[in-house]
């Protein structure tokens, strides 16, 4: 995945979730050199010209290798969002233990706010039932009550409750090419 589509991915996820950003009129600053990867590239906090008032602090780092992206965003009321992208990510520090992973899948991309909850996505080369029924079973056996169990198209997917959470799994794609979204949020 070019360095170009990780760049545009992050910046359009910190701008969509933090919807508070009241934009400037100068561009943003291109990374460091790739030499210089390991250094976390931290953006200038604008300010409203109408209010004076600071929008959001937006923190990106690369990986080392060059293979993946790191973002943490705050907002003004000091919330924050934190993604990374690429080839293999670690989950969120607050990933749920209750939340089973498919073994030898890979996380790729997570996106997470403690507030408003979190999305991991995996790639596995298993068959999509085999890695449905993984969770479907998982979920049961950590107390999850899981819902009735959905298919539209090529996507098997269902949600599951407990205490005040809610956890929906979709899993995609073709034989021996599955991606599977997992998004955990409060329960409403």
């Amino acid at each position: 995945m070019s360095l170009k589509i990780i760049r545009t991915l992050f910046t359009a996820a910190a701008a969509s979730l933090l919807m508070t950003a009241c934009g400037s009129e100068e561009p943003a600053p291109e990374p460091e050199a790739a030499a210089e990867a390991e250094a976390p590239v931290v953006r200038p906090v604008p300010q409203d010209p109408s209010t004076l008032q600071p929008t959001n602090e937006i923190v990106e780092r690369m990986d080392p290798d060059g293979k993946g992206m790191h973002l943490t965003a705050t907002n003004p009321a000091g919330k924050k969002f934190e993604a990374s992208i690429g080839d293999e990510v670690d989950l969120p520090k607050d990933f749920p233990e209750d939340v089973p992973v498919f073994p030898g899948s890979t996380p790729m991309a997570s996106m997470s706010s403690p507030d408003e909850g979190m999305i991991v996505t995996f790639k596995s080369t298993k068959e999509q039932q085999e890695i449905f029924d993984f969770y479907q079973s998982g979920l049961e056996d950590a107390g999850w009550e899981v819902l009735e169990d959905t298919t539209f198209g090529n996507r098997l997917a269902f949600d599951a409750l407990k205490d005040s959470r809610k956890v929906s799994v979709v899993v995609a794609g073709t034989k021996g090419d599955a991606r599977v979204s997992i998004i955990v949020t409060p329960a409403n």
